[in-house]
């Protein structure tokens, strides 16, 4: 410990340390959630709560009273959370926290892999760690509790135990098992985008001048694709209905994806790509720029092509997870999340040498050095005072989140609440009634004993048997049956 406060690559460990609590850890530990994030934290509750099971997971009374858009384990994991430390808005905060943190020790694992072998480089696996909490749609996936942030864990350890199969030729079959268990992980996340690893050994197969042999390779492949397949076919035979429901899941979820009847459909199938471009434009910038400061300062490097397997089959698992998303035209930014630790690995492992080099350059007597770090150091102190003075905010939907609140102390848990049809897709009312107090909502034309307007929507659509109910709120009216 004493040598790494001593250490050349303090001042970017600290730099790097900052960013990730002033762009994630300060969103995440406040109070409002994109709907899909808030849709899964809901059904994830109720799981906790006895709501529905495993295999049949339970949203509210009125949508979704099975709900099958996606495999359980995400729901299963976090319902484990709440049941061990409770049900309070900083569990699914923590939950989330432990899923970042653990996908960025693996990053710095499998750097600390592939780098082995060169200990000027492989020192650096903050650069990685860099690049990736960098990109926005990194920073908001994770603050918003979106289902890829268990995925992207489940990937990058299976990626991992490959890279130690494929390059550290160490204990081959267990890792390669580890990794076909991640897989399985994966895919029972978010089904099938979460397969994508096991691509990874026959793309190491084709950029390593054949390192491994054509038996190895289909030998090894068939391990890590049995692995899942083992899993789900002994779950099926000792079980059935789990059979049931993954029919499900694949005729109602995924029929609707490939038949492009979902709300988030584009016009055009390389949307998807494009926004994975737009995505890297600030790792793309750090890296001209740490390009341009080693060009200054006239670094040279001796094997321009020495990481090229490394570089080229990072990008090939990345393009693996990611291009088959053209395939459907809902495609949605976070999607790509699961793929974006193997983009900025690459990006990472394309300046390593550069790099290396400038930082073995530092003189840790050096006047540079002394500012650096007692730069980084005051940066960090800010960063983490900002970070915790966001303990207790809103960062969307605060008036919204008020009004739920007070509405919360009036309407019974578990109760139903009617609304007009053209709050139908109100998912944030929605998830946030069902989040907090188990209250769902009907936009039909039954009657309940309270009914719930957007104040910006016209009277005329309450019923006339309900009475304005005196509370004080700043965009929801509630009403209540007149007796």
């Amino acid at each position: 410990m004493k040598q790494f406060f001593v250490s050349k690559t303090l001042p970017f460990w600290l730099f790097t340390i900052s960013a990730i609590l002033v762009l994630t850890i300060s969103q995440l530990i406040q109070d409002g959630v994109f709907m899909d994030g808030m849709l899964y934290i809901s059904v994830s509750k109720n799981l906790a709560d006895g709501l529905g099971t495993f295999w049949e997971p339970h949203y509210s009374l009125t949508y979704y009273t099975v709900f099958r858009e996606q495999p359980p384990l995400y729901f299963g994991l976090l319902a484990a959370f709440y049941k061990i430390f409770g049900t309070s808005m900083y569990v699914e905060r923590l939950f989330c926290f432990v899923c970042f943190t653990f996908t960025l020790i693996y990053i710095h694992r499998i750097w600390k892999t592939l780098f082995s072998d060169d200990e000027q480089i492989n020192k650096n696996s903050w650069l990685p760690i860099l690049f990736f909490i960098s990109i926005p749609i990194s920073f908001w996936s994770y603050s918003n509790h979106v289902e890829e942030t268990v995925m992207t864990l489940f990937t990058t350890m299976s990626v991992y135990y490959l890279s130690k199969v494929l390059f550290k030729k160490e204990n081959v079959i267990f890792y390669l098992i580890l990794a076909g268990v991640c897989v399985f992980l994966s895919s029972l996340t978010k089904g099938i985008q979460g397969l994508f690893p096991i691509t990874a050994v026959f793309s190491y197969w084709m950029v390593s001048n054949k390192d491994i042999s054509f038996k190895k390779n289909i030998l090894y492949s068939l391990i890590l694709v049995g692995t899942p397949v083992l899993i789900y076919s002994i779950l099926i035979f000792f079980n059935n209905h789990i059979y049931d429901v993954f029919k499900l899941y694949f005729e109602n979820r995924l029929g609707m994806t490939f038949n492009n009847k979902t709300r988030f459909t584009t016009d055009n199938r390389f949307e998807i790509m494009f926004r994975l471009f737009t995505e890297l434009i600030p790792m793309f910038i750090l890296m001209l720029f740490i390009y341009l400061f080693s060009k200054k300062h006239k670094v040279v490097t001796l094997n321009k092509n020495a990481h090229f397997t490394k570089i080229t089959w990072l990008l090939l698992i990345g393009f693996s997870g990611s291009m088959p998303l053209m395939i459907t035209l809902e495609q949605r930014g976070f999607y790509l999340l699961t793929t974006l630790p193997f983009f900025t690995m690459a990006g990472a492992a394309f300046l390593a040498n550069r790099m290396g080099v400038l930082v073995e350059k530092i003189n840790l007597a050096g006047n540079f050095y002394k500012y650096a770090k007692w730069i980084t150091i005051i940066l960090f102190l800010f960063s983490l005072t900002f970070t915790i003075s966001k303990i207790g905010e809103t960062k969307r939907d605060k008036k919204l989140l008020s009004d739920i609140y007070n509405i919360g102390k009036i309407i019974p848990h578990g109760n139903i609440v009617g609304i007009p049809p053209e709050m139908g897709q109100d998912n944030s009312l929605r998830e946030y009634l069902i989040r907090n107090f188990y209250i769902s909502s009907d936009d039909g034309n039954t009657q309940y004993e309270y009914f719930i307007i957007r104040k910006n929507l016209s009277n005329n659509l309450v019923p006339k048997s309900y009475l304005l109910y005196p509370l004080e709120t700043k965009e929801i009216d509630l009403y209540k049956l007149a007796r």
